[in-house]
């Protein structure tokens, strides 16, 4: 249970699954798209389109992808028998074959099973062509044989896929149907439809990595998974020694940091120590000094600045962002020993502006105003984020 866990972390908590058929001499892919939430499996995308040799690109190629090659490269054949050595099966069903050049997967049901059987070059060529997509095939699949893998959460009597008609009655399994609409099932309370049935069949198996399907095509599925198992825990493992070592750095830095205020503020301490009685007085009366310069200031601000702000912020538009406002700004910077100099009766605007008609109406209405003796804009351009911005100056009477 704890290495299917940690599997499970190293899989991801989203999946994709891809059946490969053909319809009417086309081939085609569906699609799905399935993530792992606490309430249980949910359906997140899906698709049916045609294939042209690319996965359209809405799709994540980072996620772990199975495969259901289900398309007239694959044969599949009913044969009667479940015996244990699949080479009795192959005997039987595909004599005097090459299994070399071949893949194969076994459904074995209660009297019968199915056999489905692929060129490995045509797979094999499948498999490359994601490859160059930068997709990571995690499993693979024959055929309507991944099917087996949900039989035991539907009741259905029969299932359809893309293409084909799947019976539980084994008189006859597999039969080539195509619905001209869809039909949706209820997988262990999921709602699939039959056009991502053998894709879900594949995400099932994905996540379970268990199947009691056999074949040299399982024992090929399972390499891939365990390869993308590995691949993943080297770029997760990667990633938490990176963030330890930062973690590390992060800590020594903070208690540096720490350690370093605490001395620099001891220094400081013995500093003012040994400072003199008189200077201290000196920085007092200069402190005295700035607050009662700070608190004229904010008396005069105090008296409009309510009534101003007010009147100018109804009189936004929506396109319009005010970024600063500025009572009576500064003439210039505060520099020790010098007065604080304000420009009286002026207010000091800045934003940015996504519709220029809007902010020439806004000026205007604000030029109106009883209090209001003239507008001056500043600024008005374009700034490095293609941004338009603006900066105007208001003469109050």
């Amino acid at each position: 249970m704890a290495v299917l866990s940690f599997n499970s972390f190293l899989l991801g908590k989203q999946y994709t699954g891809v059946e490969h058929f053909t319809s009417n001499n086309e081939e085609k892919t569906a699609l799905l798209l399935v993530e792992k939430k606490k309430e249980g499996l949910v359906i997140e995308k899906k698709d049916r389109v045609g294939y042209s040799g690319k996965i359209a690109e809405k799709w994540d190629i980072k996620l772990p992808f199975f495969l259901i090659i289900n398309s007239n490269q694959v044969i599949q054949k009913e044969v009667l028998g479940i015996e244990v050595s699949d080479e009795k099966l192959l005997h039987k069903s595909f004599p005097n074959t090459n299994w070399d050049e071949f893949y194969y997967e076994i459904w074995r049901l209660k009297t019968k099973s199915v056999i489905a059987i692929a060129r490995k070059s045509y797979v094999d060529s499948l498999q490359e062509n994601y490859q160059k997509q930068k997709i990571t095939i995690a499993g693979i699949s024959l055929g309507v044989c991944a099917i087996a893998d949900i039989m035991e959460y539907t009741d259905e009597k029969e299932l359809y896929t893309n293409h084909q008609r799947v019976s539980k009655e084994e008189n006859q399994i597999i039969s080539a149907n195509t619905l001209e609409s869809a039909v949706t099932y209820t997988i262990n309370d999921l709602q699939i439809e039959n056009r991502q049935l053998l894709a879900f069949s594949g995400i099932l198996r994905l996540i379970l990595n268990n199947t009691l399907n056999t074949g040299s095509i399982v024992s090929y599925s399972d390499s891939l998974y365990n390869d993308y198992i590995q691949k993943a825990f080297f770029n997760k493992g990667i990633k938490i020694m990176v963030g330890v070592v930062l973690g590390i750095l992060l800590l020594n830095f903070v208690f540096f940091t720490h350690y370093y205020k605490l001395a620099q503020e001891s220094s400081e301490t013995l500093l003012v120590n040994k400072s003199s009685i008189e200077d201290v007085s000196k920085l007092k009366q200069r402190i005295i000094i700035k607050e009662e310069k700070v608190k004229g200031i904010d008396g005069r601000m105090t008296s409009k600045s309510s009534l101003i702000i007010n009147e100018i912020a109804n009189k936004v538009p929506a396109s319009v962002l005010l970024t600063e406002l500025v009572f009576n700004p500064l003439e210039k910077k505060v520099k020790a020993e010098e007065p604080i100099v304000t420009k009286d009766k002026t207010i000091a605007i800045s934003g940015a502006t996504i519709g220029n008609n809007d902010f020439t109406k806004w000026v205007e209405e604000i030029e109106k105003l009883q209090w209001v003796d003239k507008v001056l804009i500043t600024h008005f351009g374009k700034n490095e984020n293609n941004e338009t911005t603006f900066s105007i100056n208001l003469t109050l009477k």
